[in-house]
């Protein structure tokens, strides 16, 4: 390959090089490294007037109009002579015609993320050469153009809302080519599907769409509706050829209490999808809470979940008519990955990485000293440096977006509102997008971790083994001494009132209130950080054990994933 087309929906200014070489787009996991404060950029100050969705278009040079961001949605939705046209393209990879194979790259590349679908088809069923050509073609598109600009400008299409909106999205969605976007927008679409209690008619058409992402977002919309004929037909999906597509038609149907949709996920717990089969069982264990089988697929007896399986089919003849629906919490999508910080590798440096339930790479940034992050709509994060004194957003290529320099963070936290919370070994903070500091309290101890929480209050855990909390206005509602000197720590308040605490150096997670009071307790060598997740278990970063582990209420060890170096934090979407 001579020469590299500036793909068509390059979204941001790149420059890009001649003779580039073919090998540096074949590694499955993208490394960047991040060495100096002097490569950032601060962005300009937000306009209040704008919210950061419509700032992020702007700074794109995307238009955040109804009719602008349609038409940005249309350009990237080939239609069927384009697809049929890029799916030859992509076939012409594999040609022994030099020219003919040069003219399909220029043209894939030309297409832009449109072609990704077509491309990673031919990747995965092809010969080694043509899917390395394959490989290539991916690679140029990827790190020139950027794919979460379509889940932010889904967003705001919906807040305009104009005529043909949900249309346009739904068309759109089997060229989403990432899951999470594909999440994001089906998110977008169901706050503008409903009209008078029911989904609008072109999602009940979109149940028998030739496409199992158009077809798994109908199942998502319908089978939530109000409507109970509307359901009916969201149930056909159930037996539907792709095993997403059954999967989203239970999740959804589950989510309105419709007890019909478990028999899919449990036949799906032996899907030869792993990360699939987890996510039916991460649901399963929501419903049952407490009182789920002692089995899960880490410890099951065969590699094809069978007795899984057979144990969640004996507990809901025993379970069915037992269900607490009110109880229920299975509206929170998780798609099975987790984000961890990890420090301390054998080379000396630390990185940012994200794996799935087999513990396969998505990918992983180089980063000098990460303490937290946090994932943020739009395939963003939010990272806390404490040896490069910063706080940046920065997406999965590496590139740096929003930064507040300044400070040697301990701990981080994005707010819905778009501010930042983070604390220092002295103090906790909360600034604004444009940097201003709306709140600041001086901390009585060393502080390793806070979180602001639904409540406008703020929480913290020091090096002392104290936890506290204060309201907006600094006066302090509880402290409570829980542990002795501690190495590092985290926490958590939980929907129940009470605070999930992970004890570095003393060696537990514990679940206790204000007065101290333990209620749960697992024992893990040092621990940097615990997270309560949706299905009721908890994930740890073992600093000691150099080990992410999800343990069940029970203490039972569900999953683990062992690290390189030391994981700092682990974070599960």
């Amino acid at each position: 390959m001579s020469r590299t087309t500036v793909p068509r929906d390059m979204d941001c200014p790149t420059v890009f090089f001649e003779n580039v070489v073919m090998s540096r787009f074949l590694f499955t996991a993208i490394t960047v490294k991040v060495c100096a404060i002097g490569v950032f950029a601060a962005a300009d100050a937000p306009a209040p007037a704008q919210s950061q969705d419509e700032l992020a278009l702007k700074r794109a040079g995307i238009p955040a109009d109804g009719p602008g961001l349609l038409d940005f949605f249309r350009r990237r939705t080939p239609g069927p002579q384009e697809q049929t046209t890029l799916k030859l393209r992509a076939a012409q990879l594999g040609s022994t015609a030099y020219p003919t194979r040069l003219k399909a790259t220029d043209d894939l590349i030309k297409a832009g993320r449109s072609a990704l679908p077509f491309l990673r088809d031919i990747a995965i069923r092809s010969d080694a050469e043509t899917a390395r050509r394959a490989h290539y073609c991916i690679g140029v598109i990827e790190q020139n153009t950027r794919a979460g600009l379509t889940a932010t400008a889904s967003r705001v299409l919906v807040q305009r809302n104009p005529p043909g909106a949900a249309e346009t999205l739904l068309g759109y969605l089997p060229f989403a080519d990432e899951p999470w976007i594909e999440e994001d927008i089906r998110q977008s679409l169901k706050r503008i599907a409903y009209v008078d209690g029911k989904a609008l008619a072109s999602f009940e058409t979109a149940l028998t769409d030739a496409s199992p992402q158009r077809r798994g977002a109908a199942a998502v919309i319908v089978g939530h509706s109000p409507d109970a004929r509307q359901r009916k037909l969201a149930k056909e999906r159930l037996d539907d050829a792709s095993s997403e597509v059954r999967f989203l038609a239970a999740s959804a149907l589950l989510a309105f209490s419709d007890a019909d949709g478990v028999p899919t996920l449990i036949a799906l717990l032996t899907s030869d999808r792993p990360e699939l089969a987890a996510r039916c069982e991460d649901l399963l264990f929501r419903l049952a809470g407490e009182n789920g089988p002692p089995v899960w697929h880490s410890t099951a007896d065969n590699n094809s979940g069978r007795s899984v399986q057979l144990a969640w089919i004996d507990w809901w003849k025993a379970n069915q008519a037992k269900i607490d629906w009110k109880s229920v919490r299975s509206d929170e999508p998780l798609l099975g990955w987790t984000l961890i910080v990890e420090n301390q590798r054998p080379d000396g440096g630390s990185r940012i990485f994200e794996i799935n339930g087999a513990s396969e790479t998505r990918f992983q940034l180089k980063i000098q000293n990460p303490v937290d992050a946090q994932w943020l709509p739009g395939g963003k994060f939010l990272v806390g440096d404490s040896a490069a004194n910063v706080i940046y957003e920065m997406d999965t290529h590496g590139g740096i977006g929003w930064i507040y320099k300044g400070v040697s963070p301990t701990s981080i936290q994005r707010l819905p509102n778009g501010n930042t919370v983070f604390s220092t070994y002295q103090s906790i903070s909360e600034v604004t997008r444009d940097r201003q500091t709306v709140f600041t309290h001086k901390t009585p101890g060393h502080t390793y971790h806070a979180r602001k929480t639904a409540d406008g209050h703020y929480i913290w855990i020091d090096a002392c083994g104290e936890i506290g909390a204060i309201d907006s206005r600094g006066k302090e509602i509880g402290r409570a001494k829980i542990a002795g000197t501690l190495a590092w720590g985290s926490i958590e308040r939980l929907r129940n009132g009470r605070y999930l605490v992970a004890l570095g150096g003393v060696g537990k997670v514990q679940e206790v209130d204000l007065a101290g009071k333990v209620y749960w307790e697992k024992s893990v060598s040092n621990p940097n950080r615990a997270v309560r997740l949706p299905n009721g278990n908890t994930l740890v970063a073992s600093h000691g054990d150099s080990t992410v582990y999800e343990f069940d209420p029970a203490g039972n060890e569900r999953w683990k994933h062992v690290c390189v170096g030391r994981p700092f934090a682990a974070i599960r979407r």
